[in-house]
């Protein structure tokens, strides 16, 4: 049970960035794509954006880490909401088109 309150607690503070880590993501994706298809001028903006990327995931498992929590918890909650933020941002393209 005390791990169960640690793990919920640990979500709840990291929250916020895994969601912003995920929509930045989705952004990255995005660009390359964009990239692929003859874009290039984006290319400056993907290579910021992924190191950024990077480095909040980096952050996001140290912070994480020293709060008791797994990297196998994290990469969960990541990709749950991972799911999440695409599903959303699909749903706004096709609105948007």
């Amino acid at each position: 049970m005390v791990g169960e309150e640690l793990m919920t607690t640990g979500f709840d503070e990291f929250d916020s960035r895994i969601r912003d880590l995920a929509e930045r993501e989705n952004e990255c994706d995005d660009l390359f794509e964009e990239i692929k298809n003859g874009n290039g001028e984006n290319f400056l903006r993907y290579l910021t954006l992924r190191d950024a990327c990077k480095e909040l995931r980096k952050g996001i498992f140290r912070s994480a880490m020293s709060a008791g929590l797994t990297r196998e918890n994290i990469n969960m909650e990541i990709k749950k909401v991972s799911r999440v933020t695409i599903g959303t941002h699909a749903k706004q393209t096709r609105k948007n088109q």
